[in-house]
C-alpha cells in the first residue's frame, strides 16, 4: 500500500537557511530524525555527507532561526 506524506508548504534549508516551498523543489533526505528538505542538490549532498559534529551545527544554526522568526513575533491576545 503507498503511503501518503504531506509535504509542508514552507521549509527552510537546514544547510543555507533557506526558506522555499518543497513542494516544488524536490530535494529531501531521511534519517532517524525525519524527513529534510532542501533548497538545491548542493546542499542535499553537503547535509548528506557531513559527519555527526557538522550536522550538530547545521541543527544550532536552523533552530536559532527558527526561534528569531517565531518568537520574534507577538503572540495574539487570548479573547
Amino acid at each position: 500500500m503507498a503511503e501518503n506524506i504531506m509535504i509542508p508548504e514552507t521549509a527552510v534549508d537546514p544547510v543555507c537557511g533557506k526558506s522555499f516551498d518543497p513542494r516544488k523543489v524536490k530535494f529531501a533526505s531521511s534519517d532517524e530524525k525525519g524527513v529534510h528538505y532542501f533548497c538545491s542538490t548542493e546542499c542535499q549532498h553537503q547535509f548528506d555527507t557531513a559527519d555527526t559534529n557538522t550536522k550538530k551545527g547545521f541543527w544550532k544554526r536552523y533552530t536559532d532561526r527558527l526561534k528569531k522568526v517565531h518568537c520574534s513575533q507577538t503572540p495574539p491576545e487570548c479573547v
